[in-house]
């Protein structure tokens, strides 16, 4: 969901490119000379080593593997960002010293490329780095067109860093399924991720005497009291294009209605949602259900009143919260280092979403639900014309990110993004509690992920034209059903296409 590494770094960058990157390595003794690639291993000189096909290669070989790694590029600390970030390359040294004759280039995207723009580019020319970061969905929208390789039979085979269990295992449950491409297969391989939560001004709840809310209405009161001291309760801005307040919201009390409730939707019963399936349930008019969606846009709309008056405008948001003006705001993984950089003069704390039980809304499950999922740095993803052009080094590739995600590397890697470990055994970083809370994981993506891109667009402009009271509830239904129509069509005719 998130698309903004943070997910600033979970939003794509929209401005179309011009950067040089070297031509992808095909194996052999090349040497990347680009100017955007940094050595992770200063002059070592590669070397015969590795005696597995399957693992670091053949050993009368030498290869270069070109890394995008995203937020998990090394750094030095500057004015901007006091942070350092050396893990990435303290690995990489590591893992060149038990491979000699494998060197890792790190390549660095600018923050001001439109990724979408660069890996269309890279893909037309075949000379995108060996492994790459993009959001997952991405690979949704784009696997038709041969951009990425499928790595489901490599998550088949044992990985020899984790004790040798079969790659797969070592996920936690539910994440591949979370970023399987509406064809059935996996494009993406999601080593890390983000939560979500709401973060809180502690001092404004203490001043109040206030409790964290459980319930939607516990939630609701709390912002009532914090409204009639003269604070606003939330920052909660609609403008997002796919993150991250209005489609978070959506996803969050969407799926309150859902959980366990998904039996006749869920056609290869892996308890979640894919897009595929929604579009199928969309043409057996199982879905949209609008009496589910009447009550969840209902509860949306009563919230605004305790949002900024310019919610539906771009402000700063952050800026609010730091200066004490708003008592809360939604927040991710990220989140915690930004508070930290701020020093604010208050301490904050973060809560899970509220549960919305039928006290609120008569058709919930009354079962909580959080956003918890693979829009982490840690999304791995390989060019599709590798398949064809060096299938050799699709084995190389795979056993450095067998190593990368070892529980340990994980660990230390994610202390320094914030982020999630995907991976079972791996430890999250300290404060994060409140991601690793016990409760279910959402079964749907929000709608920027539902049915396509165009889709989830017409649906938050209609979404802004009823919070703001320019269409009413039943206007508003009436426009989604009509998305939901179109977009599962498009949907069905993708998956057509690209099967033939």
């Amino acid at each position: 969901m998130l698309n903004k590494r943070n997910v600033k770094a979970t939003i794509s960058i929209l401005c179309v490119l011009a950067l040089a990157l070297a031509a992808c390595s095909k194996g052999g003794n090349s040497q990347s000379t680009s100017g955007n690639s940094q050595s992770s291993a200063g002059n070592s000189q590669p070397a015969s080593a590795g005696t597995q096909e399957d693992g670091a290669g053949k050993s009368d070989k030498n290869w270069v593997i070109k890394f995008d790694p995203q937020g998990h590029l090394p750094k030095k600390p500057d004015a901007q960002d006091p942070s350092e970030r050396h893990v990435l390359d303290d690995l990489n040294k590591e893992y060149e010293k038990l491979h000699p004759n494998v060197k890792i280039e790190l390549v660095s995207v600018p923050s001001t490329q439109d990724r979408n723009a660069w890996l269309q580019a890279r893909m037309m020319a075949k000379d995108a780095p060996d492994v790459f970061w993009t959001q997952f969905e991405a690979t949704w929208a784009n696997y038709q067109k041969g951009w990425f390789t499928p790595v489901d039979e490599w998550l088949e085979k044992p990985n020899p860093y984790n004790e040798g269990k079969t790659w797969k295992d070592t996920f936690i449950p539910g994440i591949l399924d979370s970023v399987r491409a509406p064809d059935g297969k996996l494009y993406v391989i999601p080593a890390d991720g983000v939560g979500v939560a709401i973060f809180y001004n502690k001092s404004i709840f203490e001043k109040l005497n206030l409790q964290i809310p459980k319930t939607w209405k516990e939630f609701m009161d709390v912002q009532e009291k914090i409204l009639a001291s003269g604070t606003t309760p939330f920052a909660f801005n609609v403008v997002s294009g796919s993150c991250c307040d209005a489609p978070w919201t959506d996803a969050l009390l969407h799926n309150q209605f859902l959980i366990g409730n998904i039996d006749k939707l869920d056609e290869d019963k892996n308890n979640r949602l894919d897009p595929i399936e929604i579009a199928h349930a969309t043409q057996k008019g199982l879905m949209p259900q609008l009496g589910v969606l009447k009550q969840e846009f209902t509860l949306y709309k009563d919230w605004s009143k305790y949002w900024p008056k310019g919610f539906a405008g771009k402000y700063d948001r952050d800026q609010m919260f730091a200066s004490g003006k708003t008592a809360m705001l939604f927040g991710g993984s990220w989140t915690i280092s930004q508070l930290k950089a701020m020093k604010l003069p208050f301490e904050w704390g973060a809560f899970n979403f509220p549960t919305v039980t039928k006290e609120s809304a008569s058709l919930s499950v009354e079962t909580g639900a959080k956003i918890y999922g693979p829009w982490g740095p840690g999304q791995w993803v390989l060019p599709g014309y590798l398949q064809k052009d060096d299938p050799d080094k699709i084995a190389v590739i795979m056993d450095y990110l067998m190593f990368l995600s070892k529980p340990e590397n994980i660990s230390k890697l994610d202390k320094e993004t914030e982020s999630e470990p995907n991976i079972i055994g791996a430890e999250a970083p300290e404060g994060h509690e409140v991601f690793q809370e016990n409760l279910p994981l959402i079964v749907a993506q929000h709608y920027g992920s539902y049915l396509g891109k165009s889709f989830g667009d017409k649906f938050e402009r209609t979404l802004t034209l009823y919070l703001t009271g320019t269409l009413d509830l039943d206007g508003f239904l009436t426009q989604v059903k009509q998305f939901y129509a179109q977009g599962a069509d498009e949907t069905i005719a993708q998956q057509s296409a690209a099967s033939k």
